[in-house]
């Protein structure tokens, strides 16, 4: 390759987000070539080819790996293949972009902070959740104020209708390409890491209220819990809560509540906003209304092209930043099977 700025990239696995954020914003970049593409079947592969320009398509994920041309593999498939492919992909010397959710449970999130730590020089991230990118910037401002003071409390809702359908089941809701997930708790708990701090402890009680039907009519066992309730302590001794739930057909919400001292903020991700009251006043006062732009695609290639020049890199979240939400998710599955309270620093736990 004679253009230090040219990154070749492989895609295993290349639908939903992929397609939405992914390849439109890869597309218009300089310096990018799209090389080859694998995807879950040989059609759907020659698809993806087509609609955003790929030089070729193969059957066999290791070929994507072991390609000579090929500097960076974008992963793109369900979460019980994350940790196999980004193990190989750094063994083969290649910077990894990894899809949200990390991977399927907290020792597949070890194991791919230990390679990642093995080949230091290469660059390894996983796909950053979209409302932590758009306010983080804007919270951490609030939070760092003093007409918000100190952290007192932190509270999260999150419904949606995710389970209502007896008829349809997503890949979201089989423990055997999900793993640990469940609905949106790991992109809230990357969030809440990164804006609060890590739990300390948690407590956890999950429910299945019902199974589903394929569609032969015969009844599918449901493994991944439709509801989560959770109260714990963050970094700093600060309580937390969290509802969330997919069985609540109409009644949508998407909100982080952060209590201080001298205000409460109200992140809506629903309707796009931050408001702030505080205790002096009954109108709330608009924060932002627009965030900042989705720049992740952008920061991952100019690690990549750092990395190579041999200078330090940085992304967010990184193998190691993301493998905390995972811890989590553990401590969530742990605590809820076994009625207890979950110490995070214990990794026994």
């Amino acid at each position: 390759m004679n253009d230090p700025e040219l990154i070749r990239l492989g895609f295993i696995g290349a639908g939903g987000i992929c397609e939405q954020r992914h390849l439109p914003n890869l597309t218009k970049m300089p310096g990018v070539e799209l090389v080859a593409v694998c995807n879950r079947s040989p059609e759907s592969s020659r698809r993806v080819q087509e609609k955003w320009g790929f030089a070729r398509t193969v059957d066999d994920w290791r070929q994507i790996i072991e390609a000579s041309d090929i500097d960076a593999v974008f992963i793109g498939t369900w979460p019980y293949r994350h940790c196999e492919l980004s193990l190989a992909a750094l063994a083969a010397g290649k910077h990894v972009f990894c899809q949200a959710r990390m991977c399927m449970d907290w020792a597949e999130a070890r194991q791919m902070v230990a390679a990642a730590n093995a080949h230091a020089q290469q660059v390894a991230m996983v796909c950053p959740s979209p409302f932590r990118v758009r306010w983080e910037r804007t919270v951490r401002e609030l939070l760092a104020s003093e007409r918000f003071g100190h952290l007192l409390s932190v509270a999260v809702i999150s419904t949606n209708s995710a389970n209502c359908d007896l008829h349809q089941m997503s890949w979201r809701e089989r423990r055997e390409l999900s793993g640990l997930n469940i609905l949106q708790v790991g992109i809230y708990a990357e969030t809440l890491n990164a804006w609060c701090g890590d739990y300390l402890s948690l407590t956890a009680t999950t429910s299945i209220s019902h199974n589903k039907h394929d569609a032969h009519g015969r009844t599918v066992e449901i493994q991944i819990p439709q509801t989560v309730s959770m109260t714990g302590t963050l970094s700093g001794g600060v309580p937390c809560t969290e509802f969330h739930t997919g069985l609540a057909a109409g009644f949508e919400r998407a909100e982080i509540l952060l209590c201080g001292s001298a205000a409460t903020c109200r992140v809506d991700l629903l309707a796009q906003q931050i408001v702030q009251h505080s205790a002096a006043s009954t109108v709330g006062e608009m924060i932002d209304t627009v965030g900042d732009d989705w720049q992740v695609e952008t920061n991952f290639l100019a690690a990549v092209r750092t990395a190579r020049r041999g200078e330090p890199w940085q992304v967010s979240p990184s193998f190691t930043e993301a493998a905390r939400y995972m811890r989590k998710m553990q401590a969530i599955d742990v605590s809820s099977r076994q009625s207890r309270l979950v110490n995070l620093s214990d990794e026994s736990s």
